[in-house]
């Protein structure tokens, strides 16, 4: 079914077909890539860290555009449980990224995840395409990385629903944005809005006075490139001994392959590459591929 612009699939589509469409159009809506439940869950788990943040970022940067009632938490990995199991590690997503981003990369990694719950009156951020965060490396031409907004509340239009301009990924990156041609994703808790790091999107106005739109956000990026966010960090020792290596490699706890050397010293070259006491302390979690 195409609405909005956009092909919306079941998660248990073929994820060949997945990439196809992700690449003609820029963005795909996938249904129910959780169940109403789990997303419930991710929301009650986040709960209580959302409730202690403050709406909006530093007093110093620009709430314009990160919105001045938006609240953004990252780090979900080590405060969401259901999120690493549901969302980073779905097999729908990570088929798809492999499909998308393996022909330019060893392996990807997780850029960032965050809430994004956007407030009652919050106006609709800028328009803007996610690869500009790497500039020189946008112009190679090559997708970057690939980014899911999975609906854990209301994402309805009124509530703020992401508007996006299909086919924009095309686009030349000096091209000038019509806001006029974007229109809202609206999704049902457990539907994620999967779409490519080129694609021209923003999150929309809010216009209720006492609903949240409730989104959230979390991306996958070519290894070689820095994630947004502080990944390999956002966990302790303690909580990543709790996760499947998948889901720490993803995080940032792996060196990246790279190279295919069985021996000598090529099988050795590898990035974040640990001293032998490190590796002990770390009691094998920091994982060499």
């Amino acid at each position: 079914m195409v609405q909005d612009g956009l092909e919306r699939l079941p998660a248990d589509t073929d994820p060949d077909k997945l990439a196809d469409i992700l690449r003609r159009d820029g963005g795909l809506v996938i249904e129910g890539l959780i169940s109403a439940t789990a997303a419930s869950t991710v929301d009650a788990e986040l709960a209580p860290h959302v409730e202690a943040r403050h709406a909006g970022f530093n007093a110093e940067f620009d709430d314009v555009f990160y919105g001045a009632n938006t609240k953004r938490i990252q780090g979900l990995a080590g405060k969401s449980p259901s999120f690493v199991r549901e969302i980073l590690l779905n097999p729908a997503l990570l088929a798809l990224a492999d499909r998308i981003l393996l022909d330019h990369c060893g392996d990807y990694w997780m850029s960032q995840a965050e809430t994004i719950f956007i407030g009652p009156g919050n106006p609709a951020q800028e328009l803007h395409r996610d690869d500009l965060n790497w500039s020189d490396a946008a112009r190679l031409g090559i997708d970057l990385q690939i980014s899911v907004l999975t609906a854990v509340g209301d994402y309805d239009a009124e509530v703020g629903a992401t508007m996006v301009i299909p086919g924009s990924h095309t686009w030349p990156l000096d091209q000038p944005i019509d806001e006029s041609a974007a229109r809202p994703v609206e999704l049902a808790p457990g539907d994620a809005l999967v779409y490519l790091g080129s694609l021209v999107h923003g999150g929309g106005h809010n216009r209720t006075a006492d609903r949240w739109r409730k989104g959230v956000y979390c991306s996958y990026l070519l290894g070689w490139l820095t994630p947004e966010e502080a990944t390999a960090r956002s966990l302790t020792p303690e909580v990543a001994a709790t996760l499947p290596q998948r889901a720490r490699e993803l995080l940032g706890w792996s060196s990246l392959r790279g190279t295919t050397a069985e021996a000598g010293a090529a099988a050795a070259l590898k990035l974040w590459q640990l001293d032998d006491a490190d590796l002990a302390r770390h009691d094998g979690l920091f994982t060499h591929k």
